[in-house]
């Protein structure tokens, strides 16, 4: 029998009520507890079995609530699937976040029913957690049978669905890291996945799927999913157990080395692990020479290091300095760097480069004074030090950007690849080394990111395509990196310009004048630099400011600021 009304359900129940204060996505990827925020409590849910009798429409309701238990388990989902369905449901194929849900009955006869149920889909995710298209509206036709006389779901929806709650609630932004192609460092992506106590083993299937950002140059030395031990349980004292299968065994000395490096460090944002023991069928993988694998190792791997800001200062004497957080420490003597002549100042691990007053040339020499370059530019938008002493260099002769790489060996031009046509106000590179990203001038002004393009042998050959963030803030500039995965930048707000954060996929964007962020005072910043939890900031009448981890933002005694440039 077919009804001709398609009655809809306002599904309530899907709002689990819970005491717990929401959780942000956002926010700097750090250590979090297994099961941090829940211990003092309600946000452990139970949902509810099938009940006797339920129509299709309540079934289907029953189910969608069913996938928001906390700690994670489908248990309970599955039992409202026939049989055959349960085999062939995939709960790993990927997650979608949703919002105003209803559900309306498309048809009922007496074995077979079809339900529509009809969402706002705002996020999905793919099965490694990464941040996949996807938002607007969407429906899925659920056919149902008799099973026993009860209905069941005989067709249901890939993966998971969890309300927009649910995913604000439980789910955190965390990083899990791969290699470059030359092996030499590691490379974060950023990935969504629910705290709790499955935490380190969830971070470790992400990792074993493999890299899967879009247009990124990374790889894996973990074998994968295939006989990766289905859990890695913490012990008393906070080990980690990782079973990759034997095939680990197989591999060399050197890429045991990197595997390990891509477990320790990935491991590292859950603070209950403190070390991270790494199986291979019967065998324990020991490249550190110790069965247990501390979570300091592996620092080689690790992304360069910011280092202090750096700035110009033309006070009744003009100097450059360094910025040793709230002091001005005097700079090298044998780094030569004359005050009288330089606008700006950009210094590398090993080289620095000075702008002239006129801002027409860049000198880059090492930090010895020796192997002078220089360049001519013409209204400079960034000069950034990246990976394997290279210094790239954006500026707008023309009004359009040109992109310019100087090396030890030679300066060299770069194909504008995702820069081709946009208004480019700014410029900056990942840590690691990885990704661009730019803002964009004019009305539709936005931030932007890309992948950064390297040969075989690391040489930075170009620009990926840039592709722009969803975030709508007005007049966004001066972007920088505060970890691999993770942007700040300046926009407008109705209380002046703040300093916005949000990762690279889009999400988490958070700051301005909203969130309990520290705010700055209307003061028309120019110039944010970050390093790690720290910011500095440079105001319209040429004024230093400071903010400090878990402070508010201060006027340092230090004005007449020409020029702020963050360290490498």
């Amino acid at each position: 029998m077919t009804r001709a009304v398609r009655t809809t359900v306002v599904v309530a129940l899907l709002a689990v009520v819970s005491a717990c204060s929401a959780i942000p996505t956002g926010g700097p990827v750090r250590q979090v507890r297994e099961n941090e925020g829940f211990e003092q409590s309600t946000a452990l849910y139970a949902p509810a079995p099938p009940s006797p009798g339920a129509t299709p429409q309540q079934v289907v309701a029953g189910y969608l609530d069913a996938m928001l238990a906390f700690p994670p388990s489908t248990g309970v989902a599955e039992r409202y699937l026939t049989e055959d369905a349960a085999r062939r449901w995939n709960p790993a194929a990927g997650t979608q976040v949703y919002r105003d849900p209803s559900v309306a009955e498309l048809r009922t006869g007496s074995t077979s029913a079809r339900v529509r149920l009809t969402t706002q889909r705002e996020l999905r995710l793919n099965p490694s957690g990464r941040v996949a298209d996807g938002a607007g509206p969407a429906s899925w036709d659920l056919a149902l049978q008799r099973v026993d006389g009860e209905w069941r779901i005989s067709e249901p929806p890939p993966g998971l669905l969890v309300t927009e709650k649910f995913y604000t609630d439980y789910y955190r932004a965390f990083q899990v890291y791969f290699f470059d192609p030359t092996g030499s460092r590691l490379v974060a992506s950023a990935v969504h996945l629910p705290a709790g106590e499955q935490l380190a083993t969830a971070l470790v299937a992400s990792l074993a799927r493999g890299p899967s950002d879009p247009g990124a140059q990374q790889r894996t030395y973990l074998p994968g999913l295939g006989d990766l031990r289905p859990a890695v349980p913490v012990d008393r004292d906070g080990v980690a157990e990782v079973d990759l299968g034997a095939s680990a065994a197989d591999l060399s000395p050197l890429d045991q080395g990197r595997l390990s490096a891509q477990l320790v460090w990935t491991l590292r944002q859950v603070s209950d692990v403190k070390g991270v023991r790494v199986g291979a069928g019967t065998t324990t993988l020991t490249p550190t020479g110790g069965a247990v694998q501390s979570m300091g190792s592996w620092s080689r791997y690790g992304p360069r290091e910011q280092g202090e800001p750096y700035v110009v200062v033309d006070g009744r004497r003009r100097e450059a300095a360094e910025l040793d957080g709230r002091r001005l420490r005097d700079l090298p003597a044998v780094w030569d760097v004359d005050p009288d002549e330089t606008a700006e100042l950009v210094v590398g691990p090993q080289r620095l480069a000075t702008l002239s007053r006129d801002r027409e040339r860049l000198l880059v020499r090492r930090t010895t004074g020796t192997d002078r370059v220089e360049v001519a530019v013409d209204r400079l938008v960034s000069a950034w030090w990246t990976t394997g002493d290279t210094l790239v260099v954006v500026d707008r002769p023309g009004g359009g950007p040109r992109v310019r790489v100087v090396e030890p060996q030679a300066t060299r031009m770069l194909p504008l690849g995702g820069l081709a046509g946009l208004d480019v106000t700014s410029f900056a590179i990942s840590p690691d080394g990885a990704r661009y990203a730019v803002t964009t001038g004019g009305v539709d002004g936005r931030v932007r990111v890309g992948a950064v393009r390297r040969s075989g042998d690391d040489a930075l050959v170009g620009l990926g395509p840039s592709r722009a963030l969803p975030w709508q803030v007005g007049r966004p500039s001066s972007v920088g990196f505060v970890d691999g995965v993770r942007l700040a930048f300046f926009g407008d707000t109705e209380l002046g310009r703040q300093v916005f954060e949000g990762l690279v996929d889009g999400t988490s964007l958070e700051g301005g004048a909203a969130g309990g962020a520290p705010i700055l005072p209307d003061v028309a910043p120019r110039t944010l630099v970050v390093e790690g939890e720290r910011r500095w900031a440079v105001d319209r009448r040429d004024r230093l400011w400071y903010l400090g981890p878990d402070s508010t933002w201060t006027r340092l005694g230090i004005t007449r600021v020409a020029s702020l440039s963050p360290g490498g």
